[in-house]
């Protein structure tokens, strides 16, 4: 396995030799590391600095090179870190990676670890490449009172509604994949992991969801007690989606129809590396936003008329009372409180 030195935040790694581009990237050496997720792990270190690590143990599960743990480790001051990773190559790297830093490393699978050191974390990293599915339940069940899991999800076309079979599955809901495709999936994601935690009488808020090129992120706050479970459950809805907009009760999910982000975690983050200011403006602006968006294109092809200008369309919008913004899951979309007859009005201006 042939090592390279890179630099993420203020660590110092070695990973395999890679490609770089835009997603993960095929590769047969021992030892996963996708740079494409560099601005994942960013933003989870400006998450938790946020949150104040300091009194958490937290627990890198699927370390593969160690970098989000190590950078825990090196640019925060948690209480502890563990990194966990079932390969022999992977926990012999990040010992190595790890050198003169306190962290604990083992060669153990996320289930093993969670049920030897059950209510032990405060912050529990899920980061699988597919589904994160089967890590679930032991998570949720194991995680301390109001602790923090943050879970990856990379099998976005299920999730979209390319394979809507395997998404009922996998997930037990239906996709769609029209222009709401990947809030869809984002929503799909966060929904099953809400009826998983009812299953132990836990409920779920959002302190921060996203979706980003080949991938899902959420972090969530687990709260104990069957009148939390029974709070995330009422959030689960089902919808029915036209040419242009959508309504309630309908065949798509069910899915997670409360808050994606906390707004007080977005407006508390700072950027840092490829988390840039503009992103965190994005997620800043949906924060309490509705579910769903217009898409520019789809109006244009409904209304048989070229699209105006985006920044033409939110400035009518927000100048005839109705609050409207950005979306991150489409530089062509935008959320808004109108209804979809002042949208139409506003885009024929």
């Amino acid at each position: 396995m042939r090592l390279v030195k890179v630099i993420e935040g203020d660590t110092e790694l070695l990973v395999p030799e890679h490609e770089k581009g835009p997603g993960p990237r095929a590769t047969d050496t021992p030892v996963f590391y996708n740079p494409a997720m560099e601005m994942n792990r960013d933003t989870s270190i400006s998450l938790l600095r946020y949150l104040d690590p300091r009194g958490m143990r937290i627990l890198d599960s699927m370390a593969a090179t160690g970098a989000r743990g190590i950078r825990i480790a090196t640019e925060l001051e948690p209480r502890a870190v563990v990194l966990t990773d079932i390969s022999d190559e992977a926990v012999n790297l990040i010992l190595h990676n790890s050198r003169g830093l306190d962290v604990q490393v083992h060669k153990q699978s996320v289930e093993e670890h969670l049920l030897a050191n059950q209510y032990r974390y405060d912050y529990v990293d899920i980061d699988p490449f597919g589904t994160p599915v089967p890590y679930l339940p032991v998570a949720l069940r194991f995680i301390r009172r109001n602790g923090v899991l943050a879970v990856s999800a990379t099998d976005t076309s299920v999730l979209c509604g390319t394979y809507p079979k395997k998404c009922m599955r996998v997930y037990s809901a239906a996709p769609m994949n029209n222009w709401c495709r990947h809030e869809n999936g984002l929503r799909i994601l966060i929904g099953h992991i809400a009826r998983e935690a009812a299953r132990y009488d836990r409920g779920v808020r959002p302190l921060l969801s996203y979706y980003d090129g080949h991938h899902f992120r959420t972090y969530l706050r687990v709260v104990a007690g069957a009148g939390k479970a029974n709070e995330s459950i009422r959030k689960l809805d089902t919808y029915r989606f036209g040419d242009i907009d959508w309504s309630l009760s309908g065949e798509i999910g069910p899915m997670w129809s409360g808050d994606l982000s906390s707004d007080d975690i977005v407006k508390g983050m700072l950027p840092l590396g490829k988390l840039t200011e503009d992103i965190l403006a994005l997620w800043r602006g949906e924060a309490g936003m509705s579910p769903f968006f217009y898409e520019t294109s789809t109006l244009a092809r409904h209304l048989k008329q070229p699209p105006p200008p985006l920044k033409d369309i939110i400035l009518r919008l927000n100048s005839a009372g109705y609050l409207t913004v950005r979306t991150h899951f489409s530089p062509t979309a935008f959320k808004t409180e109108g209804n979809t007859e002042t949208v139409l009005d506003a885009f024929r201006g």
